[in-house]
């Protein structure tokens, strides 16, 4: 096994933005198409489409064609694991206001 890290940090860029994780949470609910999306998520369907796009070369959505429509879910349970321990571990944060945003990395 590799230790440069790269198929981690792929994983990890499909979770560092905001618009991606909402779709995430969204699907954590079962699978949505880009209609669905648009009215939970909000934005273009542009901005969604390439938004889903990243996800799905992330590894961390897939998609299937049923009809005319393309529908959206995640690729595997322990995506939906990650997002539980991520939600459950910012409770052990103390972060206040200006402490939750990372001037340096984040945009």
């Amino acid at each position: 096994m590799s230790n440069d890290f790269t198929m981690q940090l792929k994983l990890i860029h499909g979770f560092s933005n905001k618009t991606r994780y909402n779709i995430l949470h969204v699907l954590k609910n079962g699978e949505q198409n880009v209609t669905d999306l648009l009215e939970k998520v909000g934005g273009s369907q542009s901005n969604i489409s390439q938004h889903l796009a990243c996800l799905r070369d992330c590894g961390l959505i897939e998609k299937r064609m049923e009809g005319k429509y393309y529908y959206y879910s995640i690729a595997t349970p322990k995506i939906i694991q990650l997002m539980d321990v991520l939600d459950e571990t910012i409770l052990d944060f103390e972060w206040t206001g200006e402490s939750i945003e990372c001037k340096h990395h984040m945009v």
